[in-house]
C-alpha cells in the first residue's frame, strides 16, 4: 500500500477544518496523539491502515482518499 505524497499535511488540514485538536482526535480515534503528530509531520510515512481508518472515521473521510490511485489495502 502506498500513501499519497504529503498525505500527512492533508490529514492535518482535514483535522483543523473540523477545529479539532490532536488530543481530541486521539481520544475519538483511539490512536496515540504522538502517532497522529508523526503522521501529520511526515515522520510516519507508513501508518497502520487500521489506525488510518479510525482517524478518517472520526474526520468523516475515507482512508482511500490518502492512498495512491490503484492501491488497495492488500498491496
Amino acid at each position: 500500500m502506498k500513501w499519497k505524497k504529503n498525505f500527512g499535511k492533508w490529514l492535518k488540514l482535514e483535522r483543523l477544518t473540523w477545529g479539532m485538536s490532536r488530543r481530541r482526535l486521539s481520544k475519538l480515534s483511539h490512536v496515540d496523539m504522538e502517532t497522529i503528530a508523526d503522521i501529520e509531520n511526515g515522520i510516519n510515512k507508513e501508518p497502520d491502515f487500521d489506525e488510518m481508518l479510525n482517524i478518517c472515521d472520526v474526520l468523516e473521510s475515507s482512508a482511500y482518499f490518502f492512498l495512491e490511485e490503484g492501491c488497495d489495502k492488500n498491496d
